[in-house]
């Protein structure tokens, strides 16, 4: 009987042991969150303008360097380092993200005749340049054609005139040379790949934007998927006055 009395608070103790061990499991780490910035919204534009330096100091961050606003659709600081890799997955404040932030690339200027600026989109996350998707719808397309990019001293709107999925011809990251193409004849084929189309007129003397990120549509996304890229023409800059 004693050898009895003696294993039943030994199994017990075992038995919990084991289900402590079933049920407290160590909890995941989680990726630190994104803090954008966030604009009264429905905006059609800053109208006091969005002082770049104060969002240096607040956000510890010299790698910003502008202000991406495309009304209820992108409202984001836009960054840039020495190469396109860093911002993949990291935030405004250089934490590590696999959110990543929206980047221009290294090689361009806001002076450049055209802009790259990138961005991750994802299945289940909410990040950055997801929205660009909805771009695939036309109305979208039509209703929501205006980008403002806010630099120190200026401020750039543009026109979006092409949308479409590229899945294998990378020219369009190209800076300054095009294939054997001029430049008119590269803008033209950017807007002729659009999946709908937009009267605009392209010239040698324009300058354009090209917003990118991953295609969430579903008929080439369950292939490997490739880039939705999103194309804007220049067509006012003014300064960017702020209080």
């Amino acid at each position: 009987m004693k050898k009895k009395k003696i294993l039943i608070p030994i199994l017990l103790t075992i038995i919990i042991g084991l289900i402590s061990l079933i049920y407290i499991a160590p909890k995941k780490e989680k990726a630190p969150e994104l803090k954008p910035i966030i604009l009264e919204q429905p905006i059609e534009k800053e109208k006091n303008g969005i002082n770049i330096e104060k969002l240096q100091t607040d956000y510890h961050n010299e790698n910003i360097i502008g202000y991406i606003i495309i009304p209820n659709v992108v409202n984001y600081p836009i960054l840039q380092t020495d190469n396109n890799e860093y911002y993949l997955n990291h935030d405004i404040e250089k934490n590590q993200n696999i959110k990543g932030s929206i980047f221009m690339d290294y090689r361009v200027t806001y002076n450049d005749n055209k802009i790259l600026i990138y961005g991750h989109s994802g299945k289940e996350q909410d990040l950055p340049f997801l929205q660009l998707n909805n771009y695939d719808d036309e109305s979208f397309f039509k209703d929501n054609s205006t980008i403002y990019l806010y630099s120190k001293d200026k401020v750039y709107t543009y026109e979006i005139f092409s949308s479409y999925v590229e899945t294998k011809d990378l020219d369009y990251v190209n800076i300054k040379s095009f294939n054997g193409l001029t430049w008119l004849e590269h803008l033209e084929k950017l807007k002729d790949k659009s999946n709908f189309k937009k009267d605009i007129t392209l010239t040698n003397d324009t300058k354009i934007l090209i917003l990118q990120t991953c295609s969430m549509n579903q008929s080439i996304y369950s292939e490997g998927g490739k880039y939705k890229l999103i194309i804007a023409k220049l067509i006012n800059t003014e300064d960017n006055l702020y209080e």
